[in-house]
């Protein structure tokens, strides 16, 4: 494992480098920028984003690991990256390619959350509201919204991740032991949770029936 001291001056370092990627954005030196984020990222994780983005969420995980286990503040590092890349890019007029790296850095940054929590220098939660509402009005990947569905659920934003529940499923990216484990999960939660995560007693139960009712649907329609 990575020394507490490796892990606190590689997260200073990558928020001095991302002062210094917001300067130059400001100056409108894309390129310039964009060469500093391969020089760091090359000189710190031997990785660039371009080889990042070719690769599986899984693979780069693997590749970020030390001992089997992800390397949190590498992949948050990564996804920041990613993020300010996708932006320089969008500012160019290659929205295609900024959305990827929106993309993947969203997916990283919900995965860190998810596992770890927040790195407070690296604003994660921000980072990642933020791509979430940039991503909204475009089609995404399924493993995208399926990450967005399993963050808004850890959240406690049951009513957002029912939302997202039934677009997985519309998608072919929800099966009806997904949507049955969602709802048995929910139902273990006090009354109080679920209302402050959107969701009444009555309306859980309610979206439990009509998530049996459609897939039972499905069944019958396949036969």
């Amino acid at each position: 494992m990575y020394s507490r001291d490796y892990l606190m001056r590689l997260i200073s370092q990558t928020t001095s480098m991302l002062a210094q990627i917001m300067g130059l954005k400001e100056q409108k030196k894309h390129e310039e920028a964009m060469n500093l984020i391969d020089e760091f990222l090359n000189r710190e994780l031997r990785l660039r984003t371009r080889l990042a983005l070719g690769l599986s969420d899984e693979d780069l995980l693997q590749m970020l690991s030390v001992g089997g286990q992800p390397n949190l503040e590498q992949v948050a590092m990564m996804a920041a990256f990613l993020q300010e890349e996708g932006e320089l890019l969008e500012e160019e007029g290659r929205q295609a390619d900024g959305l990827l790296r929106y993309e993947k850095a969203l997916r990283l940054m919900l995965y860190v959350l998810r596992e770890g929590g927040e790195i407070p220098a690296l604003r994660l939660t921000e980072r990642s509201e933020r791509l979430i509402r940039i991503l909204a009005p475009f089609e995404q990947e399924p493993e995208t919204k399926r990450a967005v569905w399993r963050y808004r659920e850890s959240g406690g934003d049951w009513a957002e991740a029912e939302n997202l529940l039934y677009e997985l499923y519309d998608d072919g990216a929800a099966t009806e032991e997904d949507g049955a484990a969602f709802y048995d999960r929910l139902a273990e939660k006090d009354d109080d949770l679920l209302e402050q995560g959107g969701l009444s007693r009555q309306e859980l139960e309610e979206g439990r029936r009509q998530w049996l009712s459609l897939t039972d649907s499905a069944k019958d329609a396949a036969r």
